[in-house]
């Protein structure tokens, strides 16, 4: 049997159905297993996936531990897709929900990468903290959520009363909080979920803050084969508030050295091994606070942002890796690539038709989305200066 290559929930993200394509090409046998029905997987999709087998995918419980019943369904289908085609050489979801999922098949196929033992510094973020701390990178005073009292007692130490709580384990801003007052405080206490962990650290305030991802591949040997950062309008939390979000790539030479710095003593610390990383940064002033990672590829749209703007199929370099451990392949340009999302609600001076009869050149990709954070339309500028993106992300989004 050739090599085979376990996808966990393919159909999701949809836009990293690419890597199913690239996989392929580079002589694997990609199967599948999810819970949405094959038909609604995309025609492209389905050519690129030998087998795909739905299941009950529903199998964690309230605390995330997987429950025994519903994730024996799950091992079966796997073990029946070993037999077929041969025993995975990677199983991987590149879905933060499923890491856990991943890795307790990858524990009961005998698949490398992570086991359940290894993802805590992965997906709880009081103990990558100590990861971050490990490598030399500055972390806020932070601790885990015990009762109110101690919320309090932190609160007024050393976070002059201005705090941001959210799950230990979770992503994005998903029942995350900014915390002030004793009332806000007593509030989160009458109302979080009491199955879920949560971890506090003080809010990171300042005209000059500013939010960046270092992000990328490794190789077998952990080293970035491939790595670029990203800057933010603002942070996600204060997009959920109600604004729309915008970033975009620096370009390598616009790269602060203290964030590269941070950013590769991060990865090695975390040792990743031939897979994508995302981590988070604070830049308050000329330091970096190193905030989370995220051991999956970057959400939504980001590697077709990648692509553009370094004339590169991050898909086919992931894929190369797997396949032999190493990669020649990489960048062909050094150009920026922004994120511009729109909302249904907002009436803005330009309409579609009108973004695209003025910058259709400029536009490299747009599409629906249907995130709050992300909003309900994007669009993918590509531009040579951070001046002439501005200028685009400030026509897309110009209100009457």
């Amino acid at each position: 049997m050739g090599r085979t290559f376990l996808f966990i929930s393919p159909q999701y993200p949809q836009r990293l159905r690419f890597l199913a394509n690239r996989l392929k090409a580079a002589g694997f046998t990609v199967v599948g297993i999810g819970d949405s029905d094959w038909a609604s997987l995309a025609p492209e999709l389905q050519g690129d996936l030998a087998e795909y087998c739905k299941v009950n995918m529903n199998c964690y419980r309230a605390d995330g531990s997987i429950e025994p019943d519903a994730y024996a369904g799950i091992f079966n289908t796997a073990c029946y897709l070993a037999d077929k085609y041969g025993k995975p050489e990677y199983i991987e979801s590149f879905n933060e929900w499923w890491l856990p999922l991943d890795a307790q098949l990858r524990a009961d196929l005998g698949v490398q990468g992570n086991k359940p033992d290894e993802l805590s510094h992965l997906n709880r973020k009081s103990l990558m903290k100590e990861r971050f701390r490990r490598a030399g990178v500055s972390v806020v005073p932070g601790k885990l959520v015990e009762d109110l009292p101690g919320m309090l007692r932190f609160m007024n130490g050393i976070c002059n009363n201005d705090i941001i709580v959210k799950p230990d384990h979770g992503v994005g801003a998903s029942c995350t909080y900014r915390i002030r007052t004793k009332e806000e405080a007593e509030n989160f206490f009458a109302n979080k979920n009491p199955a879920q962990r949560f971890y506090m650290e003080r809010f990171i305030s300042g005209e000059d803050r500013e939010l960046l991802s270092f992000d990328g591949i490794t190789d077998a040997d952990g080293k970035p084969a491939f790595f670029i950062a990203h800057h933010y309008c603002d942070g996600i939390m204060e997009v959920v508030g109600g604004g729309t979000l915008s970033y975009n790539n620096l370009k390598m030479s616009e790269m602060p050295e203290g964030l590269l710095k941070a950013g590769l003593a991060s990865v090695e610390s975390f040792n990743i091994r031939k897979n994508f990383f995302h981590i988070e940064f604070f830049k308050s002033g000329e330091k970096f606070f190193g905030l989370e990672i995220n051991a999956r590829p970057p959400g939504v749209v980001t590697l077709d942002m990648d692509n553009h703007a370094r004339g590169m199929d991050i898909w086919a370099l992931y894929a190369d890796i797997c396949a032999n451990g190493h990669t020649c392949l990489g960048p062909s340009q050094d150009r920026i690539c922004g994120y511009v999302g729109r909302l249904n609600s907002c009436d803005y001076r330009l309409s579609h038709n009108d973004i695209m009869a003025r910058f259709g050149s400029e536009i490299v990709f747009h599409m629906p989305m249907d995130s709050r954070v992300m909003g309900d339309y994007c669009y993918l500028t590509i531009s040579d200066s951070q001046e002439r993106r501005e200028e685009l992300r400030r026509a897309i989004t110009e209100l009457r």
